[in-house]
């Protein structure tokens, strides 16, 4: 079961306040640039408010001015790269559907360079992102973040197979987000060529995975 998190909570977890100057701004890109740079170190061990201050070249004090804890600035970074999947999948929703098996290929070709380049593009994120997996204050939120993308990725096998029951879309997106965020974890812990060739393999078992259900000859 689900975890959800209580008002009370969020608030704990939203920044206190937001840089409207460009010192501001400046010292809260330091902050979280050397968030970053101890996740990286770190694995998914999350670095303390007082290691992020040091890194940071800043006291704590003024690491508090901006974010009341350190899950608040994991939660601000992982917030950036997550709320960019939407748009990219809801792109493949406005367009006309395909009409037989080498049109959806071309589909989901188009759909995997563009995600693909939403991890390439923020390879250095992903250690925050695995830290807040790891983390039972924050994944509530990462999960909210996956029910949006699963629903969109429902949403665009039923714009090609309006048949598509809702039950069976949602559990074929949720292979689809899953086996597609795993394996490009692993492919960029590697190497380019490594990526390339997982992201090829998992576009071929999304193929072999929904092909079945969209009616398409």
């Amino acid at each position: 079961m689900k975890r959800s998190l209580s008002r009370e909570t969020r608030i704990a977890l939203e920044p206190r306040k937001q840089p409207r100057q460009q010192r501001s701004s400046k010292l809260v890109d330091r902050i979280l640039d050397a968030t970053l740079i101890l996740t990286r170190e770190q694995g998914t061990k999350t670095p303390t408010t007082l290691a992020i201050a040091r890194r940071a070249g800043l006291s704590v004090g003024s690491v508090y001015q901006y974010f009341p804890n350190k899950e608040a600035i994991l939660l601000d970074l992982a917030r950036r790269w997550l709320s960019s999947f939407p748009e990219v999948i809801a792109k493949r929703i406005k367009v006309a559907p395909p009409t037989n098996r080498e049109e959806f290929r071309q589909e989901v070709r188009k759909l995997f360079i563009d995600t693909s380049r939403l991890y390439l593009d923020n390879a250095s994120l992903m250690p925050v992102i695995e830290a807040i997996s790891g983390n039972a204050d924050l994944r509530p939120i990462q999960n909210e973040y996956d029910d949006q993308i699963i629903a969109l990725y429902a949403a665009w096998l039923q714009h090609v197979n309006p048949a598509l029951e809702d039950k069976v879309a949602s559990r074929l997106g949720v292979v689809m987000m899953e086996v597609g965020h795993v394996c490009r974890l692993v492919g960029l812990k590697k190497d380019r060529r490594t990526f390339d060739l997982i992201e090829d393999d998992v576009e071929t078992m999304w193929l072999a995975l929904v092909s079945p259900y969209l009616n398409l000859d």
